[in-house]
């Protein structure tokens, strides 16, 4: 008897438990599905209506995803099954929390290639810019931390009993088949491949977990099981490429030859503030003096992808497009490439990178000698006598640029690259900044930015009188240029009110340029050009004022080409007539932003797209190398 009613009580006890684990793992399921959701409309991935076709697409993709998840974690265990998803569904939480953060700044998810990069020291150097990005309604992803806590210390104190193998195996097997079910179901409905170029295409349709298994499949497709040489196939796509290749005609060729060439990549800066004022006061009042005296382009779009600044260098020095994912400074440094640094060696110049930074960060140390410069100046070189920026320990661009002009022999011709540092994300640094007063935006992102690149623009113009002293600015082809957006996406609306325009996605693409300033000795009176292109095209522009020829660049000159158009990273185009939006492979009038049917532009667009085919073979193949 009372053996029987210990049984019996065992038997409720077990029932109970049973409930008490499925309950739990329901909750960390929809825990994880809640967050999956709010991470694809922060991004602005999708957006409203919550519940339209595309985004049920998403719901679906990610419910499904999850499943197989869930299905395999608890194949895989049995005694110690609820930790095994209590660690799954923190993973998940911090992968999370990791994603939303890297897309505000890289506009993209976090893969392998970008794992290669990331390390302690690179950690501690971008920190506050990491910080900066985490927001008060971000609180979503830890509040029911403390809860799963709880539940699994009350959960593993009661005890939990050993599955019987048939039913584990069963079970784990139906969530898995339903998940995979759901997935091909979706899957089938998105055409992934067409859009190889544009990764976020794949989270917007299938969700954020679902874009993680494909770039990994991607990575171990080209890292494992692709040849690593180039095929025939891939040789004569090659040869037919550059070959076809030919230049309108030669205005300006080589009307600054036998010039010193000094390229300045300034930080963070965007066109947008160009000859704009505040009450009154230019933003960037010594930039737009020197604009009055240079070729401006101010139709020049930012092409970088993960590799940020590193990108936008290797963008203007090579005239081939960033990598896929990560950056390629710290993936392909061992390649052969041809570049302006080498260009300008066959001409006689010395060449100089210049930088008041780490020489590790983003692998500079080693990515500076496969471009060919002859000398790296970097932090290790330079008195730290002024502060300014970024976290505020950086070297100020006043400082920088005084002791660059020191460390140049400009007794015989030279080309010096410099990358400025003090406007770099975020822009807390210049919140007290009382140069310039923001008006009505103090105290904002947007207003702080604003600060941020008043001071560049000033430390430009210190940089540019000491050219003037030196004689030099009479005798070199100078170049400056920004590098990559200051704002955000997250931060678009403070953007808008300060431009006084309504959001749309055409605006925003439009707002995506850099200056591009181009002075050689002899201008006085400047032009403005309107033509559309972006950092890859520098290289063959300052080559063609040079006069020497570029024929293995994938850009364009922008003083002798008929018609204007850029390629983004992800497989969008912008052209002196059109816009197109590889995200949701639509069209617009880039003018009065009216949609228009892609498919009457099919043929020209895939020409502009193959341009990523070709950067990509000649990267991931080290086509260049000659054996």
């Amino acid at each position: 008897m009372f053996n029987s009613s210990l049984a019996k009580n065992n038997k409720v006890m077990i029932g109970d438990l049973s409930l008490r684990e499925a309950i739990y793992c329901l909750m960390c399921f929809l825990s994880i599905m809640i967050k999956c959701f709010y991470y694809q409309f922060t991004t602005r991935l999708n957006l409203r209506p919550f519940f339209s076709s595309s985004n049920i697409l998403m719901l679906t993709a990610s419910f499904g995803m999850l499943l197989v998840i869930m299905g395999f974690v608890m194949l895989i265990s049995n005694k110690r099954r609820i930790t095994a998803i209590f660690i799954c569904y923190l993973i998940l939480t911090v992968l999370l929390i990791a994603d939303t953060n890297f897309y505000r700044y890289y506009y993209g998810i976090i893969t392998i290639p970008v794992l290669f990069h990331v390390n302690i020291k690179l950690l501690n150097s971008v920190d506050q810019s990491i910080f900066s990005l985490f927001k008060i309604k971000d609180l979503i992803y830890i509040l029911d931390i403390p809860v799963m806590i709880a539940g699994l210390v009350m959960i593993n104190k009661r005890g939990v009993g050993k599955l019987n193998t048939r039913k584990k195996v069963l079970a784990s097997m139906l969530s898995i088949i339903v998940g995979l079910t759901a997935l091909l179901a979706t899957s089938s409905r998105t055409d992934i491949n067409a859009f190889a170029h544009n990764s976020n295409y794949v989270t917007k349709r299938l969700g954020v977990l679902y874009s993680h298994v494909d770039a990994t499949k991607r990575y171990i497709e080209n890292n494992l099981f692709n040849e690593d040489g180039l095929s025939e196939k891939e040789e004569q796509e090659l040869k037919e490429f550059f070959g076809s290749r030919q230049k309108a005609s030669d205005n300006y060729r080589g009307i600054a030859k036998g010039k010193n060439l000094i390229v300045v990549q300034i930080e963070a800066m965007q066109e947008f503030v160009i000859n704009r004022r505040i009450d009154g006061r230019e933003i960037t009042p010594n930039l737009n003096k020197l604009i009055k005296q240079s070729l401006y382009f101010d139709n020049i779009y930012f092409q970088v992808a993960g590799g940020n600044t590193s990108d936008a260098e290797f963008l203007s020095n090579t005239s081939l497009y960033p990598a896929k994912e990560g950056s390629v400074y710290t993936i392909y440094p061992e390649n052969f490439y041809y570049s302006l640094p080498k260009a300008m060696k066959e001409q006689g110049y010395t060449t100089y990178a210049m930088h008041g930074f780490r020489p590790d960060f983003w692998n500079r140390n080693e990515m500076y000698k496969a471009l060919g410069f002859d000398v790296f100046v970097s932090e290790e070189d330079y008195e730290m006598d002024d502060f300014a920026g970024w976290d505020g320990t950086a070297l100020s661009d006043s400082s920088f640029f005084r002791q660059s002009l020191e460390k140049i022999d400009t007794s015989k011709p030279f080309y010096s690259f410099l990358v400025t540092l003090s406007s770099h994300h975020p822009f807390n640094y210049f919140e007290n900044y009382d140069e310039f007063d923001a008006g009505e935006f103090e105290g904002t992102y947007i207003g702080n930015y604003i600060k941020a690149a008043n001071y560049a623009d000033k430390c430009l113009g210190e940089f540019i009188d000491n050219l003037k002293k030196r004689g030099l600015f009479d005798n070199s082809l100078l170049v400056l240029y920004g590098d990559h957006s200051a704002v955000p996406k997250h931060q678009a609306d403070e953007l808008m009110e300060f431009l006084d325009i309504s959001y749309s996605e055409t605006e925003w693409a439009k707002l995506q340029k850099v200056p591009l300033i181009i002075h050689y000795p002899g201008l006085r009176n400047g032009e403005v050009e309107s033509i559309t292109g972006g950092q890859i095209d520098i290289f063959p522009t300052i080559a063609n004022l040079l006069g020497f020829d570029t024929p293995f660049a994938i850009g364009k000159d922008l003083l002798n080409s008929k018609e204007g158009y850029v390629v983004l990273r992800n497989g969008s185009v912008i052209t002196d007539r059109y816009f197109y939006d590889n995200n949701v492979r639509e069209i617009f009038d880039i003018k009065s932003g009216k949609p228009l049917n892609w498919k009457d532009y099919m043929h020209e667009l895939k020409g502009y797209i193959n341009e990523l085919y070709i950067s990509d073979t000649i990267i991931e193949k080290d086509a260049f190398r000659k054996e």
